[in-house]
């Protein structure tokens, strides 16, 4: 009997403790539920502006760069269309403005520049640098960590450009990389060679030998195999190839995998062209998805079964507490 009315009590907290988290869930996850962030708003400026007053300042003086960075990835960072897309369906998260905008401040929702404006990178400015330039330079970060506060974690693999020869070398970003139009640089001579033309740059000995190989005559480019890796290859948008610039055996697979073990054949130029095709780099989306939202019922479930064992815990002072209550009521 006594085992009986424990189980009953604790069954009864249990109840209790699932419907109290069932609707605090559930009113969590409605539009405008109290689980639900407050979504960024526009800053003060008018929408569509690129700049702030200072870049607008910057621009005067410096008229190359801030056009080339307006006209880039960088200043397109909030107002590219796939970047919308992506924010949007996944509720317009605060944190990808952290790197998206210039000023973002996550108690407000608000920021002080669209985009990766020119204080993003040599911010503050000092009052007097326009008096005197020279004497008063604006200050900025030429290391690789500057770039790596944003393209970091699932956007770049920093471990993989540590353990690099250019980065042991001293090599920073900027020597391949643009910072203000975020493209490759390009090499006066080397124009038509694209990406590789950097390679061409620096690897001279290596290159005199490379247009006579049969990767080349393929369409095989350096960054094919000490840049882009395909076996590791993502559709993700924010993914950046393998900066280590090592080439590996799996590399080699992901062209030549029915090579491997086979009997040594007459394969002509032409028939290795047709073996080396890249990975696919569809950005359809179909592949990945976002997380669906935990159901409240999940949510309820647990809370109830440590609501059970709780209650078969607490079942004495329960049962005390009731008493007293009742106690109470009967003397009024």
């Amino acid at each position: 009997m006594k085992l009986l009315k424990r189980t009953s009590i604790a069954v009864l907290f249990a109840v209790i403790v699932t419907a109290a988290t069932f609707m605090i869930a559930r009113a969590g996850a409605e539009p405008g539920g109290i689980a639900q962030q407050p979504q960024p708003t526009l800053p003060a400026h008018p929408a569509g502006q690129q700049s702030t007053q200072q870049q607008i300042a910057c621009s005067v003086c410096h008229s190359k760069f801030s056009d080339a960075l307006q006209g880039g990835d960088h200043g397109h960072a909030i107002s590219d269309p796939l970047f919308n897309q992506m924010w949007t369906d996944q509720g317009k998260p605060g944190a990808c403005l952290v790197c998206h905008v210039t000023g973002y401040d996550p108690a407000t929702g608000t920021w002080t520049a669209d985009g990766v404006s020119c204080d993003a990178c040599h911010g503050p400015v000092p009052t007097a640098h326009s008096a005197d330039p020279v004497a008063n330079p604006v200050p900025v970060d030429r290391t690789s960590d500057l770039c790596g506060r944003c393209h970091s974690g699932d956007r770049f693999n920093i471990s993989d450009w540590q353990s690099s020869t250019h980065f042991q070398r001293g090599m920073t970003c900027t020597v391949c990389h643009d910072p203000h139009t975020a493209t490759l640089k390009t090499v006066q001579g080397q124009e038509t060679a694209g990406p590789s033309g950097l390679c061409i740059n620096c690897h001279s000995e290596v290159s005199m030998a490379f247009p006579y190989s049969v990767h080349n005559k393929a369409g095989v480019s350096c960054v094919d195999c000490h840049l882009r890796h395909f076996e590791t290859g993502s559709i993700d948008v924010h993914a950046i190839p393998d900066h280590s610039f090592t080439a590996s055996i799996a590399t080699c697979s992901a062209c030549h995998a029915d090579q491997m073990h086979a009997q040594p054949t007459d394969t002509t130029a032409t028939q290795s062209a047709a073996i080396i095709e890249p990975a696919s780099t569809s950005t359809t989306g179909e592949e990945t998805s976002n997380p669906s939202p935990v159901s409240p019922l999940g949510f309820a479930g647990i809370a109830g079964l440590f609501g059970l064992a709780g209650g078969m815990v607490l079942q004495p002072w329960l049962e005390k507490a009731y008493r007293n209550i009742n106690k109470k009521g009967n003397k009024k």
